[in-house]
């Protein structure tokens, strides 16, 4: 007759009486919740270490973190027929990306163009989303900041403006205009149509003025017609024209 062999269990054998067993139930139901609070702790801070590197690498400086969906102002209609079609493209964001489709945000001084805008880029990266967000005297001026590097660094950056999810240049009409930031930008822009990659673009000027701006004397009219033309064929026109809240 064989040997018989004794494996020890580090779980107690369990009876199948009717106390035991509602017993046991409850014991694997609560190993289960500990289990899943575990892993759900751990996707949280994944989560949290992506958005983290996310905003890092968005550009989205410290004074824009507070420019929230909940926090913008609402006390008008036109505030608040604003604030519906920013929120409405953030919700439906992954139809726009697969579509290509951004917004142009143009009015008047301190209505919440950019405020608006950092929100959008804010949910975005919430939804691990790439997001940059540069006012275009900040996209002009760190592409200049590699040219010590040499062309691989310069190439880095631009790549990463052309390929991310979505690319926010706020302000457009403030920088220094000249013929070399005019060709940049088109070679951004332009690249972008191409690949269908929604952009969002804010400025306080109107486009016959944005033209003259971008244009000086008259230099590279041609590219900022085009970068325009790109524009208004991929994104909606979203007008904010009113008082400046500032003033109070």
């Amino acid at each position: 007759m064989p040997d018989e062999i004794w494996q020890w269990s580090a779980e107690p054998e369990r009876c199948d009486c009717e106390t035991a067993t509602a017993a046991w139930e409850a014991h694997d139901a609560e190993i289960r919740r500990q289990k899943e609070e575990r892993q759900r702790k751990e996707d949280e801070e994944r989560h949290r270490k992506r958005v983290e590197a996310a905003l890092g690498n968005s550009g989205i400086k410290q004074r824009f973190l507070s420019r929230t969906f909940e926090n913008f102002v609402r006390d008008t209609l036109e505030r608040s027929a604003a604030y519906k079609t920013a929120k409405s493209y953030a919700d439906n964001f992954k139809r726009h990306l697969e579509a290509g489709q951004g917004l142009y945000i143009e009015g008047t001084f301190g209505t919440g163009k950019t405020h608006l805008a950092a929100a959008i880029a804010l949910d975005l990266i919430e939804a691990e989303y790439r997001v940059v967000l540069k006012t275009a005297d900040d996209l002009f001026r760190d592409i200049k900041r590699t040219f010590d590097e040499g062309e691989g660094g310069e190439h880095k950056i631009i790549e990463k403006y052309k390929t991310c999810d979505l690319l926010v240049i706020d302000d457009l009409g403030k920088e220094q205009a000249t013929d070399w930031t005019t060709a940049m930008l088109y070679a951004i822009i332009n690249d972008r149509y191409e690949r269908q990659k929604p952009i969002i673009v804010t400025t306080n000027f109107s486009e016959n003025d944005l033209i003259a701006i971008e244009s000086p004397r008259g230099v590279g009219e041609h590219r900022i017609r085009a970068i325009l033309s790109r524009l208004h064929e991929t994104t909606a026109t979203m007008a904010m024209a009113w008082k400046d809240w500032r003033e109070g």
